[in-house]
């Protein structure tokens, strides 16, 4: 075929992914017809693989291909097309898409022919009535079969819909309440956590690595901050030692001895991977998929997906960004996850006064809102103010839930203490968190 119509790359599109197995291709070729394919090749293929589904058998390409020959005297242009539909199919989970593409195909072929007939017959006015009206009828029953296949899959989502109702809950929970309540870590979500320089986003995703993963597994990459420094603010926080003491070297004894029982208690704890890619060079989403099928984490954080590199060099920032976003988005549904992904926000933002950023001023691309299941807000913090050290004084501040397709929005307010690295729900009392577990009692593995 030289020149291939729209109606053979429907039909081509639709026998590829039906030879690699796509969800749901028994019941769609039963729905269908030889005659709706083009006479030759693809009818040939078809009716093969209708005769192997009636009979119960497999469809690989192998099995139609010899079926298929055996009934016909191109044998070879038969193999050699099914193994190339089979490679070059666009999208195995698009089955149902281009069985529409095939009844609308075939309806509007059976229109034409009924129409050139009518023009070249010597008709009188009733006789060509009877025969529009008898295509109108076939119209009407294909058109059932359409309306009828859609009905089915509406039962079958509500019965799923119903179902889940009474499903476990496979959400993951922090244990913060004023955050669970927003249901943002549902399995398949991806989950944006954007902010200025500065205001602590960081910490935040360190604490929630490190309370989901008294549960959970979690992987936590970090493109910009060495996993050094990423332990050092999570002993900070356990130990409840000043950070900049940390840094600077200047731990007293006793201190030291706590950090050192805090350590020894931490590695019992082999439910969190970080990963320090600040020296690997450029980290592609394929990287990130690769790292991501390595640990099957149930909660992934990528901090932060401005530093992730393209796949094509050429590509600009926004075609860069939306590609990311879509293939972060992708591989949390695949894998069945939590992906968060730390981003930036517009300079234009402190520049405002406002407390919160709006969805508008996310850095870069209109698709990281759009690719998101849950948009959560750093509030921004007015420059200056006291340093805080040796103290359990904090900083007021909050997340914004900007976008939340599963849960409402608002506005959680928080406590930071960057001297600790900590963040904490506003009314709860330090140490005890809801959970009753208190924070900093590194005796236990649990952070």
């Amino acid at each position: 075929m030289a020149q291939i119509t729209n109606a053979q790359r429907h039909q081509i599109a639709y026998l590829g992914a039906v030879l690699l197995e796509a969800p749901g291709y028994r019941d769609s070729v039963m729905r269908l017809s030889p005659a709706m394919f083009e006479p030759g090749i693809l009818e040939d293929v078809f009716s093969a693989v209708y005769r192997l589904v009636f009979a119960g058998k497999g469809v690989d390409p192998i099995t139609v291909a010899d079926q298929a020959a055996a009934a016909a005297q191109n044998a070879e242009d038969i193999r050699r097309s099914i193994f190339r539909w089979a490679e070059t199919c666009p999208s195995v989970s698009h089955l149902e898409d281009y069985e529409s593409l095939l009844y609308e195909d075939y309806r509007q072929r059976l229109l034409a022919e009924t129409l050139a007939k009518l023009q070249t017959a010597q008709l009188s006015a009733d006789a060509a009535c009877t025969k529009l009206r008898n295509a109108l009828a076939v119209q009407d029953n294909l058109a059932g079969i359409q309306l009828q296949g859609s009905a089915q899959e509406f039962d079958a989502v509500l019965s799923r819909a119903v179902g889940k109702l009474t499903a476990p809950d496979t959400a993951l929970k922090t244990s913060w309440r004023s955050v669970d309540r927003f249901g943002l870590f549902e399995r398949g979500n991806a989950v944006v956590l954007a902010g200025r320089p500065g205001c602590g986003k960081t910490d935040f995703a360190i604490n929630l690595a490190a309370r989901l993963s008294r549960k959970y597994r979690v992987y936590y990459l970090t493109l910009e901050e060495s996993d050094t420094k990423l332990m050092h603010r999570i002993i900070s926080r356990t130990a409840r030692i000043d950070a900049a003491k940390m840094r600077d070297k200047r731990l007293s004894r006793e201190e030291l001895a706590i950090v050192q029982n805090v350590a020894a208690a931490l590695h019992q704890h082999h439910n969190m991977v970080l990963e320090d890619c600040t020296k690997a060079g450029s980290v592609t989403i394929e990287g990130v998929r690769a790292r991501l099928l390595r640990h099957k984490p149930d909660i992934a954080f990528v901090d932060h997906i401005g530093l992730i590199a393209p796949t094509n060099p050429k590509d600009d920032e926004y075609k860069r960004l939306s590609d990311i976003t879509r293939q972060l988005k992708m591989l949390a549904m695949q894998l069945d996850i939590v992906i968060v992904e730390l981003c930036q926000l517009n300079r234009s933002v402190a520049k405002s006064g406002d407390a919160y950023a709006t969805l508008a001023d996310l850095r870069g691309s209109g698709t990281i809102e759009q690719d998101a299941n849950a948009v959560m807000m750093m509030r921004t913090l007015t420059p200056g103010g006291d340093e805080l050290h040796d103290t359990d004084d904090y900083r007021d501040s909050g997340i914004m839930v900007a976008k939340n397709r599963d849960g409402g929005l608002g506005e959680i307010k928080m406590q930071w203490r960057p001297q600790y690295h900590d963040w904490l729900p506003a009314g709860d009392i330090y140490p005890q968190d809801e959970g009753g577990e208190a924070g900093p009692q590194f005796e236990q593995t649990n952070f």
